[in-house]
């Protein structure tokens, strides 16, 4: 007797689309503890690769940390500053 219901998937079978990042939901990553003479320069440099973008550091002209948001046009471009140690932002 034949079977109304259709066979399992085969588990060979692996999709081609891309999955979503599982932190990354939106197109804007939040950064913090980043020091005080770190210029949106010194992010375009360390950010080149996540174009088009726009910093929206929080300077208020002190010397602690800053913090704010990376915002991407694309969510896709925020994915590969999560694998990067921005450690080496340096002001040359």
């Amino acid at each position: 007797m034949a079977s109304q219901y259709p066979s399992p998937p085969d588990d060979s079978y692996e999709s081609t689309e891309p999955q979503p990042h599982p932190y990354l939901h939106e197109p804007t990553l939040y950064i913090s503890n980043l020091p005080h003479y770190v210029t949106d320069e010194n992010l375009a440099t360390a950010f080149s690769t996540c174009a088009p973008f726009r910093p929206r550091i929080d300077r208020d002209g002190m010397t602690k940390p800053l913090s704010g948001m990376i915002e991407f046009r694309v969510l896709d471009k925020g994915v590969p500053p999560l694998d990067r140690n921005f450690s080496d932002l340096s002001t040359d």
